[in-house]
């Protein structure tokens, strides 16, 4: 019933009154994130002490995959810069317009057209110089409860942790990031040619719990990443078949406390084209790991 009623909406939004739905959408999207930031701002009312923020600018490097979406990667890139205006960021594009942006602490690659999100993060990841890398995707935006400083903290502290994953709160349906935690909290990575190195749902503290796959926002450190590296064969779907080759190999935590807004935009037509463009993703993952099922 659910499903017969989410795609009679979508075929109402994406027909004649689709001006007025994306209207509607960016309204709604517009109000609810105000709330939220104006929220946060009066439960975090501290700054980022100075200290945090040159410790998080000359630790960590800010990556992320761009393709025809300027006008959100530009909001993210604002957005990195309002919170630590020194760090430096690598933006991998490929999208039919090369995007344009420049700074000094800047990197733009452009790709060749629809390169796919493996080939760009792991051209972004060869760039990294810094000791950890922040991975993004372009319709982010950080938050005072983003906390990359703490997390970056609890990194330091803990030798046995390779990578943590942030709370998303998408708009517009704003369900509280412990819900969209609780879809990691079943992902246990069994099928995974190895099994992980510390169980999955181990509680490292009061805020940070092992799981097998985090969410696709993640504080990491750069040899680690790199050690397993993204599989350029596969255009879309890169989040998950990364963390089954992870799995024995690096240890991801979620950071229950922490948020970054996801502020997508569903009208975008020739976007959800390439997008939505799997089918060969599946067939090369499933002949890939066809012999662990």
């Amino acid at each position: 019933m659910k499903n017969k009623l989410r795609e009679r909406l979508k075929n109402i939004a994406h027909g004649k009154l689709e001006p007025a739905a994306k209207l509607f959408f960016d309204i709604i999207a517009w109000l609810e994130r105000v709330y939220f930031q104006c929220r946060y701002r009066l439960k975090n009312k501290n700054n980022l002490s100075q200290e945090d923020i040159k410790e998080v600018e000359e630790n960590v490097t800010f990556m992320f995959k761009s393709f025809e979406r300027q006008k959100l990667a530009k909001r993210l890139y604002k957005s990195i810069r309002k919170f630590y205006p020194n760090a430096h960021i690598i933006i991998a594009d490929d999208s039919s317009s090369p995007l344009n942006l420049k700074n000094e602490h800047l990197t733009v690659l452009h790709l060749p057209f629809n390169s796919g999100l493996s080939y760009g993060l792991n051209r972004a990841l060869r760039e990294v110089k810094t000791p950890y890398l922040m991975k993004l995707d372009d319709d982010c935006i950080l938050t005072r409860k983003s906390d990359i400083a703490g997390q970056l903290s609890f990194l330091n502290k803990h030798k046995e942790i390779d990578l943590v994953g942030f709370g998303i709160l998408s708009f517009i349906r704003c369900q509280p990031p412990i819900k969209d935690f609780m879809n990691y909290f079943q992902e246990s990575m069994y099928r995974a040619p190895k099994p992980l190195k510390i169980p999955h749902m181990t509680q490292i503290d009061n805020t940070h719990i092992v799981v097998g796959k985090p969410p696709n926002i993640f504080l990491a450190r750069t040899d680690k990443v790199r050690e397993v590296g993204w599989d350029d064969n596969i255009r879309m779907m890169d989040h998950k078949e990364f963390f089954i080759r992870a799995a024995g190999n690096l240890v991801a935590t979620v950071a229950i406390d922490t948020v970054v807004f996801h502020c997508h935009n569903p009208f975008d037509r020739k976007y959800q084209k390439y997008r939505q463009d799997v089918e060969g993703d599946r067939a090369y993952i499933r002949k890939k790991y066809a012999k662990f099922h």
